[in-house]
């Protein structure tokens, strides 16, 4: 529920993107630099201290801190009176996000066994996709009611609330033993850096989910500004469907991914990361169709009219959810129980560091610079040109299982 939370909190911004461009009156550029960098820089320069401490002290600690931080920092996102304001604010929720992930992947490592590992990934990083649904489609709900400001407030009250929970009743520093992972106890961050740029499916694992998400996170900010331009559908619509076909899709995507690697990895080892590589190059296609389409195609569905564009993003959705829970259990089995969250920690700084601090802002700027052929379209052009980079991911991925079955063998 916290990282739901976390995750509604994070893609907010991106659906209410319309209102707060109108109030302040500022340019794509400017709200991409927010989006991106202004948020990113935070998250990436303490995530690997976070997740140290959490190695050290306590992983329920840290995140239960993190979220009332977060929380806090969303609420005032939504009091801010100037976007350089909006932007302290939204540099305050990437410090409390940096502390989330890392820990929570960590402690349900440490609560699951091999056999069942990849699933309880899957059901924790499917929360993901659930917190895009309540992000996107309850932050456009309660903005076309209330407005912008009071959906930030709103979606950061339960995060705060689930912090005190956690706090007071979140597990300890189980740590499951496994052959694969024993024995080392704490090791510095610079020994934790070489130690994960050693073992080579984890070195391009993480470069290849990183180039991904440099489109993934472009994605996830500009894809609301791309239905409401290039497709005429409104703020509220925008949310509703990319919420729920984000949800659906990624949902799905999170616990089949985790059900085929503890299944297939038992007749071949490299199937933990094969299968992430092959939903990335599937993923490819499908999202070079969805901005080729013209607006207003339809589908009917169980009596429903609904945008081809929002059933190939759900399409879309599922192929990209098969990379994390393999991809966090690939580093469970490798790496030692006391250095999880460092790892995990290590993973997620080089995935946003690659992603995030690049995707938003570039997206942002190529429409500007597009705008004056293409006008309304100019985002549409935009993610298409970035859409190649799904493709060099999905293939850094796939020579990623091509190390994963010495890389195993080297770490028992």
């Amino acid at each position: 529920m916290i990282n739901t939370f976390s995750y509604a909190d994070r893609h907010i911004f991106s659906i209410l993107i319309p209102d707060i461009k109108a109030d302040f009156g500022v340019s794509d550029s400017v709200l991409g630099l927010i989006s991106g960098p202004g948020f990113i820089l935070s998250y990436v320069l303490v995530t690997l201290p976070l997740a140290r401490w959490g190695d050290q002290w306590s992983r329920r600690g840290v995140v239960a801190i993190s979220a009332a931080l977060w929380s806090i920092a969303s609420a005032a996102c939504g009091v801010a009176t100037t976007i350089v304001q909006m932007a302290s604010a939204r540099v305050l929720v990437g410090v409390g996000e940096a502390g989330a992930m890392h820990s929570s992947q960590a402690m349900v490592s440490g609560m699951f066994s091999e056999r069942t590992r990849a699933r309880a990934l899957g059901v924790l990083t499917s929360s993901t996709y659930i917190g895009m649904l309540v992000g996107l489609t309850g932050g456009a709900a309660i903005a076309g009611v209330w407005g912008w400001r009071a959906a930030f407030v709103a979606l950061s009250l339960p995060g705060a609330l689930l912090a005190i929970v956690l706090w007071l009743s979140g597990p300890g520093q189980e740590k499951h033993a496994t052959p694969s992972s024993t024995g080392k106890g704490q090791i510095s961050w610079l020994a934790a850096i070489r130690l994960f740029y050693a073992t080579p499916s984890l070195r391009y694992l993480a470069l290849g989910v990183g180039v991904f998400n440099i489109f993934g996170y472009a994605g996830a900010t500009w894809l609301p500004a791309f239905l409401v331009r290039s497709h005429g559908l409104s703020v509220v619509e925008t949310g509703l469907w990319m919420g729920v076909g984000s949800a659906v899709g990624g949902v799905v995507g999170s616990l089949i991914s985790g059900i085929l690697v503890d299944i297939s990895r038992r007749h071949d080892e490299i199937w933990q990361l094969r299968i992430p590589a092959m939903g990335l190059l599937l993923t490819f296609p499908l999202t070079v169709t969805t901005f080729l389409l013209t607006g207003g195609l339809t589908l009917e569905l169980f009596g429903f009219a609904i945008p081809v564009v929002v059933f190939l993003m759900l399409c879309t959705s599922f192929l990209s959810a098969l990379w994390a829970a393999p991809a966090y259990g690939a580093i469970a089995r490798l790496i030692p129980p006391q250095q999880r969250a460092q790892a995990a920690g290590i993973m997620i700084v080089i995935i946003n560091v690659v992603g995030s601090m690049l995707g938003p802002p570039v997206a942002g700027i190529v429409s500007d610079i597009l705008g004056r052929e293409f006008h309304g379209d100019s985002m549409r052009y935009s993610l298409l040109s970035m859409s190649v980079l799904i493709l060099v991911g999905g293939l850094l991925t796939w020579k990623a299982s091509a190390h994963y079955r010495r890389d195993l063998a080297d770490a028992a």
